[in-house]
């Protein structure tokens, strides 16, 4: 066998050494990427554009996380995690906390273990508003104050007409939600029959109803989009409502007028983190909750028309009427059975 001169392998001992050497270096340098870890996240509608915003951030801070998200309405969002179809969401941020306590029950009701490795943490907080075009606003209260009562009045008379309004304004057209796919429907379902027979104020909204939204913001981009032809009033959240202000100005001179309900529910936005054998996940997702919980991304979600977490920010209005807490899950559930039965 041909044996190499000492001198020469040595320069070649010290040749691998380095190469090996240089070699872990790369692989440890953050400049070249490694596989990401994908963490699916299920948002309401109005958290979208802020999570749009937050991920860059997000991800230069924590390199190894590939963050996606999906938009479902809060009721959906509940239901896909319990029948459990396709990929699950690691962590639940519904536009409506207590939908994540009628998952934990539901949850439990199943079997055994705890729905959730990191309970709900509020990260922002918003309240129902109405937002109407001007001239509607004004023919419907003419105060300049909402009115529960009026509205009802309003949309039982069916056509503008009979409220004294020019003929050509055709039928009084009432947008939300859909109850069962979206808490802002919910929500409005509440505030619409509270005080009232049940039954009987639910039939009357769901025949003043014109076109119910599977989301929020789905509905408000179909008003602005539509303008005073694809409807006259919406039941939206105060954080979207602020957040699209700026595109409705754009498309429709004046833009809509933003009205507070008195009385409003005031929805928390809770992040939760369902449990999961997955170490990794679990670690990645406390650190996207603790991340929106932080300083700047409150910012943002503020910037954004929200609430923080604090309850601080929002529109002035919005702080001087009385914030119902959500109905109760029994309460809930009763009205989306009368709402089923009145379709």
């Amino acid at each position: 066998m041909l044996s190499l001169p000492r001198s020469s392998a040595l320069t070649r001992r010290r040749f691998l050494s380095v190469a090996m050497a240089t070699t872990a270096v790369v692989l440890a340098s953050p400049l070249v990427p490694g596989p990401r870890r994908p963490l699916l996240v299920a948002v309401g509608s109005e958290l979208e554009p802020a999570l749009r915003q937050l991920e860059p951030d997000f991800e230069r801070q924590h390199p190894s996380i590939d963050l996606r998200w999906e938009v479902l309405g809060a009721q959906e969002m509940v239901n896909r995690q319990l029948d459990g179809g396709g990929e699950r969401a690691r962590v639940l941020i519904p536009s409506n906390g207590a939908q994540l306590r009628a998952y934990a029950a539901a949850r439990r009701s199943r079997g055994p273990g705890e729905p959730f490795a990191v309970e709900p943490v509020p990260i922002a907080r918003t309240v129902l508003v109405a937002v109407a075009w001007p001239d509607r606003a004004r023919r419907m209260f003419p105060d300049g104050r909402f009115s529960w009562q009026r509205l009802r009045t309003v949309a039982e008379a069916g056509q503008w007409s009979a409220l004294g309004a020019p003929a050509e304004w055709g039928s009084v057209d009432l947008r939300c939600t859909d109850p069962l796919r979206s808490s802002s429907g919910q929500m409005t379902l509440a505030l619409w029959s509270r005080n009232q027979p049940r039954q009987m104020a639910v039939q009357a909204l769901r025949r003043a109803v014109y076109r119910p939204a599977r989301s929020t913001d789905i509905l408000l981009q179909e008003f602005i989009s539509g303008g005073r032809n694809d409807g006259d009033i919406a039941l939206v959240y105060e954080s979207g409502a602020i957040h699209r202000l700026a595109e409705a100005q754009q498309r429709h001179p004046g833009g809509y007028e933003l009205l507070v309900p008195d009385p409003t529910i005031e929805l928390r936005l809770d992040a939760a983190v369902v449990a999961d054998d997955a170490v990794g996940h679990l670690k990645d997702a406390r650190q996207l909750v603790d991340h929106l919980r932080g300083a700047s991304a409150q910012t943002v979600l503020r910037n954004q028309g929200f609430r923080g977490a604090d309850g601080r920010g929002g529109t002035t209005a919005g702080d001087r009427v009385q914030r119902l807490e959500p109905p109760t899950p029994a309460d809930l559930s009763e009205l989306l059975k009368l709402w089923q039965q009145a379709g």
